[in-house]
């Protein structure tokens, strides 16, 4: 059985072994050469290839946008700034339910369930879920610990101050870029500059910087330095808010002014809003209603009248003007002032507003003259403030002006202005008789605060000489005075010099001037002889019985004053109180009962020499019944010769009508006997 066990197998030829052997190794041979060339082939030939698909699944390249500069006041107060705030976005290609993290997502963030559906179910490798969400809301989006979803700080636009000078300051939107206000205007100084960097990326789709950002001192935005000094700025906000409530307008504006330099201290308006939630306020009261919005002045333009005239030396302080004891014929209506006086001063006429008075001056200055002073003074042009949507008013060519145009443009009627020319207009009375340029940025400061960019005050021309402007100033004290118009506009130890305006408004519909809708102000300077500040107070439509610029306007002019000067440091030198004893009445600008935005005779008929004389209408080319009409309006006696339309008429256009002088229109056809017996209209069969 031994031999059995250890029989040797039969034996294999050497032949076949030797084959098997080397087919085995002409395989192994040609295998290992085909792997060495295929490495060969992938790691020299296609190695750019790999390298760049590498590079795209791992790296990428992220572009990003460094914060905004902030927005000081000029003591450096925070106006606007810009914080880092968590935002939520999302990796859809990783997501294996989109639907179900949808709902269960909608239960955390601001965003409903269908806008979370679709961003979820997109294709795109990364979507935004919600921006600039609260604290706790992406500590909750954290806490749940999902791949897919994740936490994003980004810059977030923020105003510490909140809805202090919110149409001034404006805002920014989610993306950095500036909407509205200085935010808007001068984006080119705040946003911060856009940058490349390159960027990890894991499988999940997350991000991470290799090399981290740049130093945010290198690229984020220039901070702004503007004049307005907050604190004057909420007084003046405060004391507007609380009179047009109290009065139940329906809004108001104020500027505020240093009248040497043109430094803007205060822009307040309202309705005001809210930058931080500019979405809940009507896109309406976004805009910046000093600069953009323009109004008839009213009785605020008489200082200005007796300036030009002064300067062009065709009266004196103390000449005195016939004031028709309060009434005058101004074509088919009396012109009636509030005080009726037999004779007045040139600056009675500022004191008492006399609109009588004041129709006499601008009647020997002249269209021309009147024009170019008006222009001088800044009205009909753009301020040079640098802000996008600074309107210029109204001012026609003088050449096109009519007699009456002069006159009612005398008692600020027939142009239009807007709150920031007025108050310069203001600043060249208080400064001495120089025009200035509004300032509203000081300079633009880096991340050190170093100043990059300064704008330095500017005077543009000298509109009159400075011994005008002391007696107009003088004119402007007497309306705060005992008599005056203003005495409500009193601040106590400072003499305060300003002028009321109360100016009615068109109503759109009726294309009417409106008795119910009025729009009152206030323009001065304080303190009288040496101003540290010009204030105009505008209020929309007041409903107080006493509609009058004295009485609604004129008090938020002196509490502003008395706030604003303690602070600036301006101590009483005056003996002045601001007593409780106040004129019942205020200037009036009446313009007759029937007074139509652009009547008729506005532009055919003027105030004369004589309060009762006119000058005669152009009628060519009407028909009867518009005659007849217009005699009627006019009170005037008209004998009528024939039917059909005007062709000739006596006296002719532009002559002067004696009282119970009588207009004769003769028409291009002859007319029967009832015609002329209808039309022989006289002051009787009216």
């Amino acid at each position: 059985m031994a031999g059995n066990v250890f029989r040797r197998r039969t034996p294999v030829e050497p032949g076949a072994r030797k084959g098997r052997m080397l087919a085995l190794s002409v395989l192994m041979a040609c295998l290992f050469g085909g792997l060495i060339t295929r490495s060969w082939w992938l790691q020299i030939e296609r190695h750019g290839h790999f390298a760049d698909r590498s590079e795209r699944q791992h790296r990428s390249t992220m572009t990003l946008t460094a914060p905004r500069g902030p927005i000081y006041d000029r003591e450096r107060t925070l106006l606007a700034e810009t914080a880092m705030w968590p935002s939520i976005y999302a990796i859809p290609r990783v997501i294996q339910d989109p639907d179900a993290l949808a709902v269960q997502l909608a239960k955390i963030l601001p965003t409903d369930v269908e806008t979370l559906k679709r961003r979820l179910n997109s294709k795109k490798a990364f979507v935004w879920l919600a921006r600039h969400v609260e604290a706790g809301v992406a500590d909750q989006i954290a806490a749940l610990q999902l791949k897919a979803v994740a936490i994003r700080k980004e810059p977030r636009r923020l105003y510490p101050r909140r809805a202090l000078a919110g149409a001034l300051v404006g805002f920014a939107g989610i993306e950095g870029s500036g909407l509205e206000g200085i935010e808007r205007d001068f984006d080119r100084y705040l946003k911060g500059r856009k940058y490349v960097v390159d960027a990890l990326r894991d499988g999940a789709g997350r991000y991470a910087l290799p090399e981290g950002a740049l130093p945010s001192e290198q690229i984020s935005g220039h901070g702004v330095v503007l004049t307005i000094d907050a604190r004057i700025q909420q007084v003046a906000e405060a004391t507007l808010a609380a009179q047009v409530r109290e009065m139940e307008a329906k809004g108001g504006v104020v500027v505020v002014m240093d009248p040497h330099n043109g430094d803007i201290l205060a822009l307040a308006q309202t309705p005001a809003f809210d930058p931080n939630d500019f979405r809940k306020a009507e896109p309406d009261d976004w805009r910046n209603r000093a600069i953009t919005d323009t109004l008839e002045p009213g009785s605020t333009m008489k200082p200005i009248l007796i300036s030009a005239a002064l300067d062009l030396r065709v009266t004196k302080p103390d000449a005195l003007w016939n004031g028709y004891k309060g009434r005058m014929r101004v074509a088919g209506f009396t012109l009636t002032d509030t005080h009726a006086e037999d004779s007045l001063t040139t600056l009675e006429i500022i004191k008492y507003s006399s609109n009588i008075g004041a129709v006499q001056v601008a009647q020997r200055i002249g269209r021309e003259g009147y024009h170019r002073y008006l222009r001088a003074f800044g009205f009909g042009e753009r301020s040079g403030l640098g802000v996008p949507g600074e309107q210029a008013g109204t001012l026609r060519d003088p050449k096109t002006w009519r007699p009456s145009e002069l006159a009612t443009m005398s008692y600020g009627y027939g142009l239009s202005v807007t709150p920031l020319q007025m108050a310069r207009a203001y600043a060249v009375i208080a400064n001495g008789g120089e025009l200035v340029q509004p300032r509203l940025v000081r300079e633009v400061v880096d991340t050190q605060g170093r100043v990059v960019e300064a704008f330095k005050p500017r005077v543009l021309r000298r509109v009159v000489r400075r011994e005008v402007t002391e007696a107009v100033t003088q004119g402007l004290i007497m309306v705060t005075e005992k008599g005056g118009t203003a005495r409500r506009a009193r601040v106590a130890g400072h003499a305060v010099a300003g002028k009321t305006g109360t100016a009615y408004k068109v109503n759109p519909l009726t294309r009417k001037y409106d008795h119910d809708m009025i729009r009152t102000s206030f323009a001065g300077f304080v303190p009288a002889r040496d101003p540290r500040l010009v204030i105009y107070v505008a209020i929309d439509e007041p409903q107080n019985e006493k509609r009058y610029g004295g009485v609604v306007a004129a008090p938020v002019f002196a509490t502003i004053a008395k706030e604003a000067l303690p602070y600036l440091g301006v101590e009483a030198t005056e003996a002045y109180s601001a007593d409780d004893v106040f004129e019942p009445e205020d200037e009036r600008t009446r313009r007759g009962p029937e007074a139509q935005a652009r009547p008729w005779w506005f532009e055919a008929s003027l105030v004369s020499g004589a309060p009762s004389h006119m000058v005669v209408p152009d009628l060519s080319g009407l028909p009867l019944a518009e005659v007849v009409r217009r005699a009627g309006e006019l009170k005037v006696n008209v004998r009528v010769e024939g039917a059909g339309l005007v062709v000739a008429q006596r006296p002719s256009p532009g002559a002067l009508l004696p009282p119970g002088g009588a207009l004769t229109v003769m028409f291009d056809r002859p007319g029967t006997d009832d015609d002329h017996g209808a039309l022989a209209l006289d002051d009787a069969a009216r």
